[in-house]
């Protein structure tokens, strides 16, 4: 019999990931690997496309993506490559098998 999180991290990646439910395949780090982008929830949280003073544009991204994609655990700071463009990884949090990641990018 499986424990509570186990059958929690089947779920997750048998639904949430799947490619017909709520996942895309986007590039990560150069391997195409499926993802949850909810870019609405950065928006809800005001942290998605905004301009600072000097009028610099952050085109911030936050993704959900399982732990078996990934080489290594990721952290803040780290630089990340998101569908062919370079962000830096403004924070990470673990949970269910996976990773939400908020990156920060500035589109100049």
């Amino acid at each position: 019999m499986r424990s509570f999180k186990e059958q929690m991290e089947k779920d997750f990646d048998n639904t949430f990931f799947n490619l017909n439910e709520f996942a895309e395949l986007h590039e990560l780090d150069g391997k195409k690997v499926p993802v949850v982008v909810d870019n609405e929830t950065l928006l809800q949280l005001n942290l998605g496309k905004t301009a600072d003073s000097d009028g610099i544009f952050q085109d911030n991204k936050m993704f959900f993506v399982l732990k078996k994609y990934l080489e290594d655990e990721p952290v803040i700071d780290q630089i990340m490559e998101f569908d062919g463009e370079t962000y830096q990884v403004g924070n990470v949090m673990e949970d269910f098998g996976g990773y939400t990641i908020i990156l920060r990018g500035n589109t100049g």
